[in-house]
């Protein structure tokens, strides 16, 4: 691994930080939820989202963002409302079995972080998540 690149590095960090997330998820009873799914809680405003935009967002088609969206409405995380700046188009927004898987997930993360917190110090961490950001800001 002498010879990686930090995306390298950061993808794998990433990686474990879903599978991690989907076992303690699974643990929990929501084995049906795969990471795939977890775009939707990530981009999902708290008002409501057109499907559209939650595939702009997410980097993908507007198809496969319906599928998502679709099975995440049928398994009852989403519920589906008409928006009302275009009654043709329909805006979904988290049920109360989603805004619970939510506030589980979140729980799930801030475990992570702490353990990351812990692995390098506080300070280390800190700095870390600071230039981290400055890296998004810049346009990585």
């Amino acid at each position: 691994m002498s010879e990686s690149n930090t995306g390298v590095y950061l993808r794998q960090l990433y990686d474990s930080l879903v599978t991690n997330l989907h076992q303690e998820l699974a643990l929990q009873g929501y084995a049906e939820i795969t990471p795939s799914h977890g775009l939707i809680f990530q981009y999902l405003d708290e008002k409501g989202s057109r499907i559209t935009s939650l595939a702009s967002l997410a980097g993908m088609t507007k198809q496969s963002m319906s599928a998502l969206v679709y099975q995440l409405e049928n398994l009852g995380y989403l519920n589906r409302t008409p928006d009302p700046d275009d009654g043709r188009a329909a805006l979904f927004i988290l049920t109360p079995k989603g805004e619970q898987l939510k506030k589980i997930a979140q729980k799930i993360n801030r475990s992570f972080e702490q353990r990351w917190e812990e692995a390098v110090g506080v300070e280390n961490y800190s700095l870390l998540r600071e230039l981290l950001l400055k890296m998004i800001e810049s346009g990585s």
